[in-house]
């Protein structure tokens, strides 16, 4: 891939850098187990600090892969199994579904297929108990699907793993997570907190909504501690790919029992599949691309947007930091240019196949979600996706500019400019139920 000319890494960062208005990227790749990191642009707008190698951001979802290392350390300990339902560690938990509440397992959580309401961002304050207080409220999320059915990104399910880990170990989630993993691997700079963060180099979200001709300093700067396990790891380059090196090995960390080899590679196994390309491991994100699998997780904060992607057949692995909202649209780019650079694999967008209008009417409804409504509408031969939007952490309310869907299989659509899919989940009957978009199923409403 030549992306307008550019040829070099360094001269494609910069022009993603310039064309989406990034204050600041930090890119690092694995070769063969070397690591080799770069910064740009700068690390807040108020401050004018440069972006630097060892410059922490907010790695955000990235963290979940973290708590799923973490949970796999403990099943091999025999402190808990993936496959025992959550209430025999939780005997006081509720929830709205008490037949969901019996059945759900850490495997549910760690998969995203527990079928609760997924984005339930609250907040409970910085005191020990955060999880607990978090959990407490579980009745009142809404139970979208029965448990194992359907594949729906679920922030809340990894919360609710996090007081798991509490419970069996007797630590805080966060103390369990430096002596289980941040110290065994040497993430020296790893952290979840404000305080830890401020005696380094630490990045400041940015926010730039449609519309708005700058970027601006996002407020607050952390997400609540109850996310913790979902979200809320600050790291730089070096600790993501040591991170990131580990689950392309044995399981040993400078010869330190971690994980087996058995556990790495069951993470990286496929336990669901959501569409023709893509699957689901224990908390890892699996997708064809070309000729490869990738395996990695994207994260998204309030002004923090960041990608890990490995690609174990070939010993590589890219990370990409960005402190902007608008971070998703550079990174793009940069890990197609990476990926037919530095192990020669390209990928081409999905070929369309017709539907007559008829077959579209099928699609057509409002689909609200816990911090979004999209309407679908026909456009010609293709859907147009029009959403309003909420940022949890902000309260920003906005619209986002519509989105063209064109199909490409069976309940299977592409969007062209952002180089994402759609997918739409049938009942029994066959009727549409289910829309997913952003990885998030939402019902339809006619």
């Amino acid at each position: 891939m030549n992306d307008n000319g550019l040829n070099t890494l360094d001269e494609l960062v910069q022009h993603q850098l310039t064309q989406h208005q990034i204050p600041g990227i930090a890119v690092g790749t694995l070769i063969d187990g070397d690591i080799r990191t770069s910064a740009y642009g700068k690390i807040n707008l108020n401050t004018g600090y440069p972006t630097r190698t060892d410059t922490l951001f907010q790695i955000g979802s990235i963290s979940k892969v973290f708590t799923a290392t973490l949970a796999m350390r403990l099943a091999e300990e025999g402190r808990l199994s993936l496959d025992t339902p959550v209430a025999e560690y939780l005997p006081d938990l509720q929830l709205a579904d008490a037949t969901a509440r019996d059945a759900i397992t850490i495997r549910h959580l760690l998969t995203h297929t527990s079928g609760l309401e997924g984005d339930i961002f609250e907040e409970y304050g910085v005191c020990d108990n955060a999880l607990e207080r978090y959990v407490a409220n579980a009745p009142n999320w809404k139970q979208i699907s029965a448990p194992g059915e359907h594949w729906s990104y679920c922030n809340s399910g990894f919360s609710l793993a996090g007081l798991v880990i509490e419970s069996v170990t007797g630590g805080t989630f966060e103390q369990v997570m430096r002596e289980q993993i941040f110290e065994p691997l040497g993430l020296t700079d790893a952290c979840y907190f404000a305080d830890e963060a401020i005696v380094h180099s630490a990045a400041a979200g940015h926010l730039q909504l449609p519309g708005e001709e700058q970027p601006r300093v996002a407020h607050p700067y952390l997400i609540s501690r109850c996310s913790n396990a979902a979200g809320g790891i600050m790291a730089n380059l070096r600790d993501v790919l040591t991170f990131a090196r580990f689950h392309m090995g044995d399981g040993t960390s400078d010869g330190q029992h971690v994980l087996t080899a058995d556990s790495v590679a069951e993470m990286q196994r496929s336990q669901v599949r959501y569409s023709s390309i893509a699957e689901r491991g224990i908390a890892w994100s699996l997708t064809r691309f070309g000729d490869v699998t990738l395996v990695g997780h994207t994260g998204g904060t309030n002004g923090h947007i960041t990608q890990l992607v490995l690609v174990p057949e070939h010993n590589f692995a890219l990370a990409v930091l960005t402190n902007s909202s608008r971070g998703g649209a550079a990174i793009q780019p940069i890990i197609r240019w990476a990926l037919e650079r530095y192990v020669s694999v390209t990928d081409e967008p999905p070929a369309t196949v017709p539907l007559s209008a008829g077959n579209l009417d099928a699609y057509i409804g409002r689909y609200p979600g816990t911090l979004s409504e999209t309407t679908v509408s026909i456009d010609g031969d293709a859907l147009t996706l029009t959403t309003r939007q909420r940022n949890p952490f902000s309260g920003d309310e906005f619209d986002t500019p519509p989105v063209t869907i064109v199909p490409i299989g069976n309940d299977e659509f592409y969007n062209a400019d952002g180089d994402s899919r759609v997918e739409f989940v049938r009942g029994g009957d066959g009727s549409v139920l289910f829309m997913r978009f952003g990885g998030r199923v939402a019902a339809r409403h006619t």
